[in-house]
């Protein structure tokens, strides 16, 4: 063997998953910290709910990803049942910038502001609210700074009693809700809101342990079973796809993410709020149409991105990406950033010019983005995010000090040849059968946190068929035991009657009714 990985079998397999969340103490709905657990939220709580019995004009201002529009959805939908008319606002990424700004204050006709997944660095809208007389709470997720916004503020980061500090903006929103039903004395179930929930958390990335996982796995059952009219609708439309959080991560989330990041993230608001089936039927239309402008324009950024990066001199030594063109699309950069990030298992950030400064988004897998940006803040306009994803301004002359300070700080380094050490170990192919699948999927959903089971095994490539754009289909063979396999974007005719090593994980042929191995990395 090439690795010196250990032998596996279903037990051994079984024992691995279980270790995973040995320490878990929050495995059961009944488990979940209750809602005064997570700082101010009972008080917030009495604010909205005193504010309601003064008829008090209620504006939701929320933020144009996935997780942002899901929060406004949730807190649309539970205002609805109590019959009580709020304003429902996600800034525009183009004409208002990130979060709570004076812009987006400008057009509300309100008494109470109640953000959901921003607000926490909202210094200056505290206090234009303040001096216009609206009160404002502020629940969201995101990582603090040392001065907070003047305001009644909600974070699990905040909350030295609540469990877990990595939760989504629409978690802190659906915990807002649930405070609102017990100091109201509701009759309301919150598991009604979870399939909405679960969007979020696996768009979001959040670590799929403890909360988090318990809401996404009761989640996604609320989700395939779900009335809500949009849902219906994603659902037929991928109805190929089990609903898992694969679907939601790689077909539903850039789906609904697109509209804010080439229009307005109303539009899916909207389609995620509607009762009209026409309408449904016409934003989902839309919404489709943008996403396929969207691949199109991002597969063009990144080839231009990634030719750039790769133009530097020793650019495979520099520990960090850092490229800028002031004609890329700011709705785009994010995903670019990220892809170089997994590209080249390096911190990345892609900027792009507006107005005179520059806008970008940082990725990571293995470095805190907001332990960076932390460093270097001294030549930054603004920065916010969590560990894996930021967002950040500039000036425009300060950015080679900003690129010098970059060189200073001390990354985490990850080489290429680390991609097998995510393998569980070896597992032959005698091994893999229905049985092993099932056992398997069973510690599902998979995500950040709890990653997809990988394995590793040695094979000799006895068949190779061609399908789609450049994907094999081959045939593996060892000691007698044969199994086809998928490998996608590679032409493996050159590998066939050799030995290859594989990493893989498991799939299901649907048709062939039978497992199959998704082939991730080969050497």
């Amino acid at each position: 063997m090439i690795l010196q990985l250990p032998q596996l079998d279903f037990a051994s397999v079984e024992s691995l998953l279980q270790s995973r969340f040995a320490e878990d103490s929050i495995t059961r709905l009944n488990d979940l910290p209750l809602p005064e657990s997570l700082e101010n939220l009972a008080h917030i709580a009495k604010e909205i709910t005193e504010a309601i019995a003064q008829k008090w004009r209620i504006a939701i201002v929320g933020d144009y990803d996935v997780d942002g529009v899901v929060s406004c959805a949730i807190l649309h939908a539970f205002f609805k049942k109590i019959n009580y008319p709020i304003q429902v606002e996600i800034p525009n990424r183009f004409a208002d910038g990130y979060g709570l700004s004076q812009s987006v204050i400008a057009r509300l006709d309100c008494d109470m502001i109640i953000t959901v997944d921003n607000g926490i660095n909202a210094i200056e809208a505290a206090q234009i609210c303040k001096e216009r007389g609206i009160k404002l709470i502020i629940t969201d997720h995101h990582t603090p700074q040392e001065v907070l916004p003047d305001a009644l503020i909600c974070n699990p980061k905040l909350s030295k009693d609540f469990p877990e500090p990595e939760i989504c903006g629409a978690c802190v929103a659906w915990y807002l809700c649930a405070a609102l039903k017990a100091q109201m004395g509701l009759n309301i179930q919150m598991v009604e809101f979870l399939d909405l929930l679960s969007l979020a958390i696996v768009s979001d990335v959040m670590p799929l342990k403890g909360v988090n996982r318990v809401l996404l796995k009761k989640g996604l059952e609320v989700l395939a079973h779900s009335k809500r009219l949009a849902l219906i609708q994603l659902k037929e439309k991928f109805s190929k796809h089990k609903v898992d959080a694969q679907l939601i991560g790689y077909y539903i989330a850039p789906l609904l993410n697109c509209a804010g990041r080439m229009d307005s993230a109303m539009l899916a608001y909207k389609f995620l709020v509607t009762e009209d089936k026409v309408e449904s039927k016409r934003l989902l239309k839309s919404l489709v149409e943008i996403n396929t402008k969207r691949k199109a324009l991002q597969q063009s950024i990144y080839e231009e991105a990634k030719a750039m990066f790769c133009r530097e001199k020793d650019y495979a030594e520099i520990p960090f990406i850092l490229v800028f063109n002031s004609a890329w699309h700011e709705g785009i950069i994010g995903i670019i950033a990220a892809r170089l990030s997994e590209e080249f298992l390096k911190p990345s950030i892609v900027l792009t010019l507006k107005d005179g400064i520059l806008k970008g988004s940082m990725r990571s897998t293995h470095t805190d983005c907001m332990e960076v940006l932390e460093s270097a803040k001294e030549y930054l306009c603004e920065f916010g995010g969590h560990f894996g994803a930021a967002g950040l301004s500039l000036k425009l002359e300060n950015l080679e000090a900003f690129r010098d300070s970059l060189m200073r700080f001390e990354y985490n380094k990850v080489h290429k040849d680390s991609a097998f050490n995510n393998a569980l170990g070896y597992l032959s192919l005698h091994n893999i059968t229905p049985k092993l699948f099932t056992m398997v999927q069973s510690f599902a959903p998979f995500g950040n946190g709890n990653a997809i089971p990988k394995f590793y095994v040695q094979a000799k490539v006895v068949n190779v068929r061609h399908f789609g754009a450049g994907h094999s289909q081959i045939t593996l063979q060892e000691k007698g035991s044969v199994c086809n396999a998928l490998v996608f974007h590679q032409d493996l005719s050159a590998k066939l009657n050799q030995e290859i090593a594989c990493l893989y994980t498991l799939q299901w042929d649907s048709y062939a009714k039978k497992v199959i191995l998704y082939v991730e990395h080969y050497i």
